[in-house]
């Protein structure tokens, strides 16, 4: 029985043509899981921030020593809104808290006859542990964030918010002069303070870290009732997730 040379060769042809589409859809599906993997990475979104700075008063009291260190930080829960038709770029909104301090060799108190805030030098001849000056801000953190597929990120932003407290603490003996007397007080009755804060900052760096820096606009008492200081710091940033 002689072979049937032109089935053999339509069976060959049909073997080939399989084998090539085979192929193809293969290297198809190759690309489709290739491009669906790309999708999937993410960089980082940063919706847990946290920035550890020091602050620099501007416009504090030229009397006085206040200390070259004074450590506080920020912390913000934000959502990430991607930008339509942008990988790079999204929204961040959410949450926050800023803490602020301030170490010197003064004491600010509250003159109820005078209605105003100032800040009185601690007698040189005073032994005291601490004399320090806490401000706090809760606020509403809005940002433009840019992030590289390489880790690289820009944050421009603001903090729009109330002040949470403004406070003395002050351990050491009595800065009236009288002897023999231990002081550990916290004064919290300032009345003239801004009740609204706003601030613009920055944030750069890579991947989970940063650096960070933000100015206060608004100051910390009203005109005419305390010292006009506000904030500006510097310092560094952890994103969790």
């Amino acid at each position: 029985m002689q072979p049937n040379f032109y089935m053999m060769k339509k069976l060959l042809v049909l073997a080939i043509a399989a084998l090539i589409s085979t192929n193809i859809s293969a290297q198809t599906d190759t690309l489709k899981d290739k491009k669906k993997e790309e999708e999937k990475v993410e960089v980082v979104r940063d919706r847990l921030v946290f920035d550890i700075f020091h602050t620099f008063w501007i416009g504090e009291p030229a009397h006085g020593e206040f200390n070259k260190f004074n450590p506080g930080f920020n912390v913000s829960a934000m959502w990430d809104f991607k930008v339509p038709q942008s990988k790079f770029v999204s929204f961040g909104l959410g949450v926050g808290f800023t803490f602020h301090t301030q170490y010197s060799n003064c004491i600010l108190m509250y003159n109820k006859s005078a209605d105003i805030s100032k800040y009185y030098i601690i007698p040189s001849a005073v032994d005291f542990k601490r004399s320090k000056v806490a401000y706090m801000n809760c606020n509403i953190p809005i940002e433009i964030r840019f992030r590289h597929k390489c880790g690289f990120k820009f944050d421009l932003g603001a903090h729009i918010g109330i002040v949470a407290g403004l406070s003395q603490n002050y351990k050491g003996n009595n800065y009236n002069g009288e002897e023999g007397e231990y002081l550990n007080r916290k004064d919290r009755n300032f009345y003239n303070k801004e009740k609204f804060s706003a601030e613009v900052f920055v944030r750069t760096g890579w991947k989970s870290f940063g650096i960070y820096y933000s100015y206060q606009i608004t100051k910390v008492f009203k005109d005419n009732k305390g010292p006009l200081m506000h904030p500006m710091t510097l310092g560094i940033s952890i994103s969790l997730f």
